[in-house]
């Protein structure tokens, strides 16, 4: 094996050790983040949870493919990592820079104040993690005549007594600014995710023509 190729397996497995240690952030990140978000937003970690899953098993192909010098298995793992590239640089560039965060902000919460007006405390997820009353202040519950669940209420203790405070601020533009943060740092660590997926790309394609032409001169 000359120095050349040496070189490049070695940036293979230092490409594939960063995907894999992305692919297991994704799955990781979103694993914990999915207990605490909606029910509307639950196909989108799920798909970020996935995606992470498939690129952690990738690398893990990509690392035997070089150690092995098996042709035809860095040949598959480049092929598998080009259409993941295109997945994920679709799923960035083209389906998160359609997300409006305002307007899915809006829609989840008129659907769960919709459920709330019908006796289920639908509100209570983003009245609990959010620190928030109603969609735009506990004025909401007022106009509605529903009364304001314990969900508001946020627990002022002290060694001595403890008061119940409504919270102040509704939940409409608390939602807005967690999906602005979130989809902010999604799609960051998308576009790192993407330009490792297209160095390790380069870089087992390289192999794989280097293992061609090796196999090619020994056969002479």
């Amino acid at each position: 094996m000359g120095c050349a190729t040496a070189t490049i397996k070695y940036l293979v497995f230092i490409f594939n050790a960063l995907c894999a240690i992305l692919g297991i952030s994704v799955i990781v990140v979103n694993s914990i983040a999915l207990k605490d978000v909606a029910d509307e937003t639950r196909p989108i970690i799920i798909l970020f949870i996935v995606t992470g899953s498939i690129v952690f098993l990738i690398s893990f192909f990509g690392c035997c493919g070089a150690i092995k010098e098996n042709l035809c298995l860095t040949w598959t793992y480049a092929i598998v990592l080009l259409i993941i590239l295109i997945l994920s640089s679709v799923l960035c560039f083209v389906y998160l820079k359609r997300i409006d965060e305002q307007t899915l902000s809006r829609e989840q919460l008129n659907q769960a104040w919709d459920k709330q007006k019908n006796g289920t405390d639908a509100m209570s997820i983003y009245q609990t993690n959010l620190k928030c009353c109603g969609i735009n202040g506990p004025i909401d519950y007022t106009k509605a005549n529903i009364t304001i669940p314990q969900s508001c209420y946020v627990t002022n203790s002290t060694s001595t007594t403890s008061t119940h405070t409504v919270y102040p601020d509704g939940c409409l533009n608390k939602l807005i600014d967690f999906y602005e943060h979130a989809f902010k740092f999604v799609r960051v660590f998308g576009w790192i995710l993407i330009a490792v997926e297209a160095a390790a790309f380069v870089c087992a394609t390289i192999l794989g023509i280097n293992f061609n032409n090796e196999q090619r001169r020994s056969r002479y």
